[in-house]
């Protein structure tokens, strides 16, 4: 772990909304953006949206209505956090809550996602990965295998985002990737192959790990209903699929 480099600190605190900014200072090491917006903003990409993570799951609905000027027409509910509708959506994660923003930071599977910013009580700082700024210069994606509970398919998701932005991943962390998707996936499932034959089994196969591409992204597809278009109204449950 080191810091972020100072002017890129400042930078991100000028493009945070000043309201976002105070409710971190009003919880010292308890609120603290992290991932996509400061990777953007470091990297000059358009920001879509502000990620705010949380010491524990009380927090959440507090500081959304802080946030939304305590208007509960702005709060959208979903099933990882609370998004607030305005132009720049902030959203108040609570699927996922760490007890510091250190671990916050660890938690991300990709290098160039591992940072945080955050108020300690004295003065805000900003850290990230050893290699953030290589890999993120390189537009390079190395999977840190982050041990969190997740859904299998989420992080292949975001590499196919990363590609279409021009990021390449290293064949290792392919290989680490694509070793998470089948973690998703039964024994019992691979037992069936010689049962149903080689073809009808990966036909089969293919449905369970569509089905686990599942979008973490609460402002993406909440209800998980796009990335399943193609099933043809196949089960969405992965341990029907196979017989």
């Amino acid at each position: 772990m080191t810091n972020l480099n100072r002017y890129d600190l400042q930078w991100i605190l000028r493009r945070c909304p000043t309201s976002v900014l105070a409710a971190m200072k009003a919880r010292p090491n308890a609120l603290f953006l992290a991932g996509g917006f400061i990777r953007s903003v470091v990297a000059k990409e358009q920001v879509n949206d502000i990620d705010l993570f949380i010491t524990s799951v009380d927090q959440a609905h507090p500081v959304a209505l802080e946030l939304s000027h305590n208007d509960p027409r702005k709060i959208h509910k979903t099933d990882n956090a609370f998004t607030i509708k305005e132009q720049l959506p902030i959203q108040i994660i609570f699927r996922w809550v760490f007890e510091n923003p250190e671990k916050c930071m660890e938690s991300f599977d990709f290098t160039i996602s591992k940072s945080a910013v955050f108020w300690d009580g004295s003065e805000w700082r900003g850290i990230c990965s050893d290699t953030f700024y290589e890999d993120l210069a390189a537009k390079r994606l190395i999977y840190t295998s982050p041990v969190r509970n997740e859904d299998a398919g989420g992080s292949m998701l975001r590499l196919l985002k990363f590609y279409q932005r021009g990021y390449c991943i290293t064949l290792g962390s392919l290989g680490s990737l694509m070793a998470r998707m089948l973690s998703g996936v039964k024994q019992v499932n691979f037992d069936k192959r010689a049962v149903i034959g080689t073809q009808e089994w990966e036909s089969q196969m293919g449905h369970v790990l569509t089905g686990l591409l599942r979008e973490v992204d609460p402002a993406i597809d909440p209800k998980h209903v796009a990335h399943l278009s193609d099933l043809e109204d196949k089960p969405n449950k992965t341990d029907d699929v196979l017989p």
